[in-house]
C-alpha cells in the first residue's frame, strides 16, 4: 500500500574485496575462476535476482562478505546480515562498498522497527554521499521514530476470527485498550491509519517533513504517530510506529471508525508467523514447522517483501501484497512472455489507485493465467500485463490478496520466510 522512497547507491564491483573468512569456502581460486565467479554473482545482484544468487553463493567457493551480507538481509536473517554487511564497513569504512551495505542495513533495521539504527545508518551515509536519493527523505522520518523507545514484542501462539471485506482481510487487535480491526497489509513496510482514526485513538500525531510513494508511484505526505501499545490475540507489542494519512486519502476513506488502518511489515515481522484458513480463524505466532532457510520462497526487495511463483516451465518474481486487492503483472513478464501476449492478449487498460493517486496504466488482457503459489495453483481470470514500469523494474508484478484467498489456508512464515498455499 504505502512505503517510504529510499533509495541506495547503485551497485558497483565488490569483486576485489569485502572477503570474509567462513572456513572452507574461502579457500584461494584461481583468478581466472575468481574473475567468471564474481561477474556471475554481480550481475544477479544488479538484477536484484535474490532467490538466484541465494543459490549461487550456496553453491560458490570464495564468496565476498558483501553477497552473503546481501542474501542474508533479502531473507531477513537478521543476524547473519549484521555479520557479514557490517564486516565490510568496518573494512572499508569511506569506500563506496561500505556506503552499499549501509544501505542493504537500513532496509534491514527499518522492517524489523529498529529505526535508531537505521538513522545511524543513513547518517553514516550522507556524510559519504550527501545527495543520495531519498536519504533526507529517510532520516526525517527515522529521526521521529527514534524519538521513542524502540519497537518490541511479547508473544504467545495465539487464534482470533478475522473479517474479509471485499478483497482485504481485517486483523482484530487493540490500541491502547481501544478495539479496532485493520487491513493485514505485507504491502506496506510501515503500519498506517488515518488521522481521525488516530485522534479516536488518542495518539499525538507529530509533523514531519517526509513523503512516501504509493503502489502507482505518486508522492503522498503523512504525519507520524507511535501507539504505546498494541495487542493481536495474546501478543502484546510497545511502541509501534504509524504513518497517520489525510481522511480523504485511501484506502480509508470509505471505511467506518475503528478500521481506518492498515499492520504492515515491522508489526507483521514481529508476530512471525500467521496462518488463515477459509472457516475464519487466524492463527499468529504459532511455532514454524522445522524446515530449511534455503527453502525459503520469501525474499525482501528493500522493504518489501518478494515470493516466487510458478508460470508454465518458469519461475516468477512476485510482490506479495496482501493489502492489495488487485494481482497485476508487470512489463517484465510483458518482455520474458511475449509469444503468449501476441498469440492470447487484446490490448486493454488497467485503473490503479493508490494512497495519494490514481492513474489509467495500458495495459494486455489475457483470458487467464495460472501461477503456482506456495505449492497451489491459482487462476487470474482475467490477467493484466502493465505495460509500463509502476512498481519496479525486477519483478514480474504484484500478487494480491484476491488470488490468495483462492486457497482454503494461508501460511506466512516470516521466521522462514515462507508462503505456503493449501
Amino acid at each position: 500500500m504505502l512505503w517510504l522512497c529510499l533509495l541506495v547507491s547503485p551497485p558497483i564491483d565488490y569483486s576485489a574485496s569485502g572477503k570474509l573468512s567462513v572456513g572452507q569456502a574461502d579457500k584461494p581460486t584461481e583468478r581466472d575462476t575468481d574473475n567468471h565467479r564474481d561477474s556471475h554473482l554481480r550481475s544477479l545482484y544488479e538484477a536484484h535476482q535474490w532467490f538466484k544468487l541465494r543459490d549461487a553463493i550456496q553453491t560458490t567457493t570464495n564468496v565476498s562478505a558483501f553477497y552473503r551480507g546481501a542474501v542474508a538481509c533479502a531473507f531477513n536473517d537478521f543476524n547473519r546480515a549484521e555479520k557479514y554487511l557490517q564486516y565490510v564497513i568496518r573494512s572499508a569504512p569511506h569506500s563506496e562498498q561500505a556506503n552499499e551495505a549501509r544501505g542493504l542495513l537500513t532496509y534491514l533495521y527499518q522492517r524489523n522497527g529498529r529505526f535508531r539504527q537505521a538513522l545511524a545508518e543513513v547518517e553514516e551515509m550522507l556524510k559519504a554521499t550527501p545527495d543520495a536519493a531519498g536519504a533526507e527523505n529517510a532520516r526525517a522520518l527515522f529521526t521521529a521514530f527514534s524519538q521513542y523507545p524502540e519497537q518490541s514484542v511479547a508473544r504467545q501462539p495465539s487464534k482470533v476470527r478475522y473479517l474479509v471485506k471485499g478483497d482485504n482481510l481485517f486483523i482484530p487487535l487493540s490500541i491502547n485498550e481501544r478495539a479496532a480491526s485493520y487491513i493485514l497489509d505485507t504491502g506496506a513496510n510501515f503500519s498506517a491509519l488515518s488521522e481521525s482514526e488516530a485522534k479516536r485513538l488518542g495518539l499525538t500525531i507529530n509533523e514531519l517533513a517526509a513523503q512516501g510513494t504509493d503502489s502507482t508511484g505518486g508522492a503522498v505526505s503523512f504525519r507520524t504517530a507511535v501507539a504505546d501499545r498494541l495487542t493481536v490475540g495474546k501478543v502484546r507489542l510497545r511502541h509501534v510506529a504509524f504513518l497517520v494519512l489525510r481522511d480523504d486519502q485511501q484506502p480509508f476513506v470509505d471505511l467506518p471508525s475503528g478500521e481506518r488502518g492498515a499492520v504492515g511489515l515491522p508489526v507483521l515481522l514481529a508476530l512471525q508467523t500467521l496462518g488463515w484458513s477459509s472457516d475464519g480463524t487466524l492463527d499468529i505466532s504459532f511455532h514454524s514447522r522445522r524446515k530449511e532457510r534455503r527453502k525459503a520462497n520469501i525474499c525482501f526487495e528493500g522493504a518489501l517483501p518478494v515470493t516466487e511463483a510458478g508460470f508454465q516451465q518458469s519461475k516468477l518474481n512476485l510482490v506479495l501484497d496482501t493489502g492489495s486487492s488487485k494481482t497485476d503483472l508487470w512489463p517484465v513478464f510483458a518482455r520474458e512472455f511475449a509469444g503468449v501476449l501476441n498469440e492470447f492478449g487484446k490490448r486493454d487498460s488497467r485503473r490503479l489507485t493508490g494512497v495519494g493517486n490514481s492513474i489509467e496504466i495500458e495495459a494486455v488482457r489475457l483470458p487467464e493465467v495460472t501461477l503456482r503459489i506456495g505449492g497451489f495453483d491459482t487462476v487470474l481470470r482475467p490477467a493484466y500485463v502493465l505495460l509500463k514500469t509502476v512498481g519496479d523494474e525486477w519483478n514480474h508484478g504484484r500478487l494480491g490478496f484476491n488470488v490468495l484467498k483462492q486457497a482454503r489456508r494461508v501460511t506466512l512464515d516470516f521466521k522462514l520466510m515462507r508462503l505456503s498455499l493449501d
